[in-house]
């Protein structure tokens, strides 16, 4: 038979066990300093995707404003050039104003009575000082584009060769005609055509 003590100490084991049977079990597992720490640059890194991000789209602005302007530096280089060579070949333009200068000239000529250098000067000096007129305008234009596109050029870097190239031939061009519609106004290449003198009637005998 088991005696009174014995029962009191297996009632005491079984109390001392119960609590670390019926101890509730966390499902949730602790996080460590290590877990922490590798968290920490995925939102880094999440913030570095978003900036990079906004560079790339700040990176896109620019290289169009830069097309736009070299757009329209080379426009404008052509443009020179074609004033340039306008003024040296001439135009329609100074074609049309020649012509009418002419036959102002000749009608003048026929309506008066003047002498024969007035009508050498209406009719061959006017419309060529007119043409000159009308170039020599084609050659500053030219100038003017093109020494303030190579300006521009001047100062801004990685700048296309040949847009710079043809605002360079447009200035030249534009130079030459120039000089050649100033030597057309003062007639330096070819002076003007003289009248004969009349000659003196001799008296019939």
């Amino acid at each position: 038979m088991a005696t009174e003590s014995d029962t009191k100490t297996k009632t005491e084991t079984d109390l001392d066990k119960e609590p670390e049977d019926t101890a509730p079990v966390s499902e949730e597992p602790e996080t460590t300093g290590t877990e922490a720490d590798e968290e920490t640059p995925a939102a880094e890194t999440g913030e570095t995707g978003e900036t990079g991000e906004q560079s790339e789209t700040g990176e896109q602005s620019e290289p169009a404003e830069k097309s736009a302007s070299g757009w329209g530096f080379g426009a404008g280089a052509v443009v020179s050039a074609g004033l340039g060579l306008a003024s040296v070949m001439g135009t329609p333009l100074s074609e049309m104003f020649r012509e009418r200068k002419q036959l102002i000239g000749q009608i003048e000529s026929s309506s008066q009575q003047g002498g024969g250098g007035d009508a050498v000067n209406a009719v061959y000096g006017a419309p060529w000082h007119a043409t000159a007129m009308i170039n020599g305008i084609f050659a500053v234009l030219a100038v003017v584009v093109g020494g303030v596109l190579l300006a521009a050029l001047a100062n801004r870097t990685g700048g296309r060769t040949w847009v710079k190239a043809v605002c360079a031939g447009g200035l030249v061009l534009g130079v030459i005609g120039l000089l050649v519609a100033g030597g057309m106004y003062f007639d330096l290449f070819a002076s003007q055509p003289d009248a004969p003198a009349p000659q003196p009637q001799m008296p019939a005998q």
